[in-house]
């Protein structure tokens, strides 16, 4: 977990040494949201997310954003209480077109790529009988949407896919890229609604 947070700050440090060397504007946005797996029958889950993007030109923008999917349900029986928590946690870097230059309208196509993390617990009576380790796999996601630009703030409203893959020696975590399974894959769509401050062309 160090040497994951380690690799992150050097990858925003990076990223703001090339947004700072070509006068690049820096874009921080809010987002919140729900998501849906294609499974049958399950549950829509709450999540939310921050990210952080440098527009190299007022129609491109590229950055790195984490999200938080939590999912959970309570069952009592003979007087006892479970209840079963579960995370989904997608880090990705990011990449944005914007069809237009300014104005109130922006629509915009995007994608994530990175590393979806995910951890359940169980608790019985409030004290914890099971606790997954972190599993790690490889994700990404195409995105489309439109901003409401009011100067250099705006609202967001996207629609976004999951795509997140196995592993191929079934480990827990994806290790490598070269351990990724592309034939094993999870998908799940969503909405997002976000506030954006900082926008490119403005």
């Amino acid at each position: 977990m160090k040497n994951y947070l380690v690799r992150s700050f050097i990858a925003v440090a990076f990223i703001l040494t090339i947004g700072s060397a070509a006068n690049a504007q820096f874009s921080l946005g809010l987002q919140g949201g729900i998501a849906k797996s294609d499974v049958e029958d399950s549950k829509t889950v709450a999540g939310g997310g921050a990210n952080l993007r440098v527009f190299t030109s007022p129609q491109f923008a590229f950055g790195i954003a984490g999200k938080i999917y939590a999912d959970g349900s309570d069952y009592t029986f003979a007087g006892q209480n479970l209840t079963s928590t579960g995370t989904l946690t997608p880090v990705t870097g990011t990449l944005d077109y914007y069809f237009t230059e300014g104005g109130l309208l922006r629509p915009y196509i995007g994608a994530d790529a990175g590393v979806y993390f995910s951890k359940y617990d169980a608790k019985l009576n409030g004290n914890t009988i099971l606790e997954s380790s972190r599993h790690s796999n490889f994700g990404a996601a195409p995105r489309a949407g439109l901003i409401f630009a009011f100067g250099n703030m705006g609202i967001q409203v996207e629609g976004i896919y999951h795509f997140v893959f196995g592993n191929k020696n079934h480990s827990s975590t994806t290790g490598s890229a070269g351990n990724i399974d592309f034939e094993s894959t999870s998908k799940f769509g969503g909405v997002n609604v976000g506030v954006i401050f900082g926008l490119g062309g403005e």
